[in-house]
């Protein structure tokens, strides 16, 4: 990623279905503040926590909540009705809906939610609300750490957020090592406490950032920061943990060791960290293996071009994995490794491959490192990706992601593709929910704001795609998928100069690049230019005896150009190909012009999917 324009704070339009404290959530339940806290403990309402910031300390989603309604209606149905009156008459609605409507919240005194019952006592006098008032200092000083959590909330989560390590060796060619390292800091810590602390990597735009800036943007309450200097076989990490309210370290520690031993000392980093912050011991982890330094290296750099997210970058970290396997056969993360790269390489926009090549290599690189290590969240998500995409097989799909989910409960990635296999099956609702969860796990990257504003693309909303995949070039204003993102938004709202100026300026660094040549020739076609779409039209069936180009770039081409026996012809040999992104036809705004063909529903059936009802409402957004 390159330096920038400085991200900016994620605007409150993003948590639009958001109820922001334990009254709303309550409220919207029409169930008393107790009888919500006790379904987050024992039921898990997804009830979610900030650690400081003008939201307050809870928060959740309506959407995550009416879906946890459903799967646990049966449960909750079974329960007897709850202390509070009011909740007696509202348990009665059999409909199986989230209650909407408001009722009377539970008082709060001194900043603390008083149970219902309390509250109508409270109201009656000022001098009830004094002796309330004192009764509560009493019980806080002296039992504040006996309080149960029914009355009280349970603590706000913390937010760790994690520097870039430095390398200080002097050498850029080993900048991968630092980058490798800050990576597998940040999976470590987010595996120790998940619910109590969030794990937040900072981009490289917030390297040298000052703290009381990543404290208000990113609210968080740590820093995590450190260097790391290899010397011949020898491997010497420095780590400080910084609270950001008053900017003072809490702990730091130097570790020097050989580079087998790598991996154990992230685990001593990591629970040293859980250690201060969450001042208690750590969950049990499982014993740390010994890992060849040569292998992890390669690894670590192979991951460093992966995560370029180009051509030249593929390739180079697909040799580097294929290094660390041949030193060290039996280290996993290698495999997972070239599983990610080639479902990459055979997707769209990249589509360097065939499918036919790309994914049965992804499928048995991702199965190898199961094989190796089963808990590793890396290798379920592109096995998931490619039962979704190439096999078609969407029950094993949605068990892989929620595999890695299991794993890694706070897995943006996995949370990611979790997103794109809704969007495939047609809940759209909850692929932006799916989407907004990755996205706050991760707030300042721009492949996941890019993600989430796709959601939306999806969901015909392509006002709100369009303002999410400018934030992503905020903080990216290379990121060439937040522009693919605008332009195909800006071409469904009908302005398609912004779509064509959008698109072009990708072609101005990649003029042969076959996707973006072919939403240009798209966007020439359904604005009455068809002279310049068949002239790209030509230039990509050229470009087609050179290299491979998907058959859906040239259906793309042909739904603008309103040539429908053409883009029929090109999607299906798009199916025979196998190509991956024919599972998302089912909501792709650039298909509607099929829909109401009998050909476009029975492609989707031989897919395997069905098509997502389009208004007229929808279509005006």
């Amino acid at each position: 990623m390159v330096d920038g324009p400085q991200p900016r704070p994620i605007p409150p339009d993003l948590y639009s279905d958001r109820l922001d404290s334990w009254k709303e959530i309550a409220a919207y339940l029409k169930k008393d503040v107790r009888t919500v806290q006790r379904w987050e403990k024992n039921l898990g309402l997804p009830v979610r926590r900030l650690a400081q910031g003008k939201l307050g300390t809870v928060f959740a989603y309506r959407s995550e909540i009416d879906q946890w309604w459903k799967e646990n209606a049966s449960k909750l149905a079974s329960e007897k009705a709850e202390d509070n009156p009011s909740e007696s008459n509202s348990s009665s609605n059999s409909s199986g809906d989230v209650p909407k409507t408001v009722v009377p919240q539970p008082t709060e005194i001194e900043g603390r939610i008083l149970p219902d019952g309390q509250g109508k006592s409270v109201r009656y006098t000022a001098l009830a609300v004094l002796a309330a008032a004192l009764v509560v200092t009493a019980v806080l000083l002296l039992y504040r750490h006996r309080i149960h959590d029914a009355v009280w909330p349970p603590p706000a989560r913390i937010i760790l957020a994690v520097r870039p390590f430095k390398n200080i060796s002097g050498d850029p060619a080993q900048d991968f090592i630092a980058d490798g390292l800050t990576e597998e800091m940040i999976t470590r810590l987010g595996q120790l406490h998940p619910h109590e602390m969030g794990v937040i990597r900072l981009s490289s735009s917030y390297a040298s950032s000052p703290l009381d800036r990543i404290g208000r943007d990113i609210q968080a309450n740590y820093v995590v920061e450190g260097s790391v200097l290899r010397s011949g076989s020898r491997v010497a990490i420095t780590a400080h943990l910084i609270r950001v309210s008053d900017q003072t370290q809490e702990w730091g520690e130097t570790y020097e060791r050989e580079l087998e031993d790598v991996l154990r000392i992230q685990a001593e980093v990591a629970n040293a960290i859980a250690l201060e912050v969450l001042n208690k011991l750590p969950h049990e982890q499982p014993p740390v293996r010994q890992v060849n330094a040569e292998a992890y290296l390669h690894y670590l750099e192979g991951r460093y071009f992966w995560n370029k997210r180009t051509e030249q970058g593929f390739s180079q970290a697909i040799k580097l994995f294929q290094k660390s396997i041949e030193i060290d056969p039996t280290y996993a993360p290698p495999y997972a490794g070239l599983a990610d790269c080639y479902e990459l390489l055979g997707s769209a926009p990249y589509s360097t491959l065939k499918p036919e090549e790309a994914f049965p290599k992804s499928e048995a690189a991702a199965r190898q490192a199961l094989e190796l290590d089963p808990t590793l969240a890396e290798a379920h998500v592109p096995l998931g990706y490619s039962q979704l995409v190439y096999e078609r097989n969407f029950p094993e799909a949605q068990k892989e992601f929620e595999r890695a989910l299991q794993l890694r409960p706070e897995y943006p990635t996995g949370h990611q593709f979790y997103g794109y296999y809704l969007t495939a099956v047609g809940r759209l609702d909850d692929a932006i929910a799916e989407r907004k969860k990755s996205l706050a796990l991760d707030p300042i990257n721009p492949l996941l704001h890019s993600a989430l504003g796709e959601a939306f693309y999806h969901a015909r909303q392509f006002k709100i795609t369009i303002q999410q995949n400018k934030q992503a070039l905020d903080l990216d204003p290379t990121y060439a998928i937040a522009l693919v993102n605008i332009g195909r938004a800006y071409g469904q709202l009908g302005m398609h100069a912004e779509a064509r100026a959008a698109f072009q300026k990708i072609l101005t660094a990649a003029p042969n690049d076959p996707a973006i040549l072919a939403l240009m020739a798209h966007e020439y076609g359904v604005s009455g230019d068809k002279a310049n779409a068949n002239k790209i039209l030509a230039k990509l069936k050229s470009l087609s005896t050179k290299q491979y180009v998907p058959a859906i770039y040239f259906a793309v081409v042909y739904i603008g150009l309103n040539e429908k026996d053409d883009a029929f012809l090109w999607l299906e040999k798009a199916y025979q190909e196998r190509c991956e992104y024919l599972v998302y036809l089912g909501s792709e705004p650039l298909a509607d012009p099929l829909r109401r063909d009998a050909r476009f529903s029975k492609l989707l059936a031989r897919i395997g999917i069905k098509p997502v009802a389009v208004s007229a409402a929808l279509r005006s957004h």
